[in-house]
């Protein structure tokens, strides 16, 4: 499943590669931690975690002339859902586990 994280964002040139690969990196964690937990408020704590290191990589990718715009972030947002549910998790709010975007 971690194979397929972030796909349209590696397909899309707008998007460095190696840009794409710090945030999947990032998610790749968030799953590992996610499948280890039997808490689902554990979770909300995660991804708010996941949510500020990808924050701090915003200025990364506005100095390489492309940003986490709306568009990742929905792509972002679809990872972590499809992480949680892999997990057997299926009545988390994505609005929530992405409540401190600032990207």
């Amino acid at each position: 499943m971690n194979d397929d994280l972030l796909l349209p964002m590696y397909e899309d040139d707008y998007y460095a590669d190696d840009l794409v690969d710090q945030i999947k990196a990032v998610l790749i964690d968030f799953s590992q931690r996610v499948q280890k937990t039997a808490k689902p408020e554990d979770i909300y704590i995660f991804a708010n975690e996941v949510v500020q290191k990808i924050n701090r990589l915003k200025p990364v990718f506005e100095e390489r002339e492309c940003a986490i715009d709306d568009i990742a972030a929905d792509y972002i947002a679809e990872a972590m859902l499809m992480i949680v549910q892999d997990s057997g998790y299926f009545d988390f709010d994505i609005q929530e586990l992405m409540a401190y975007k600032e990207f």
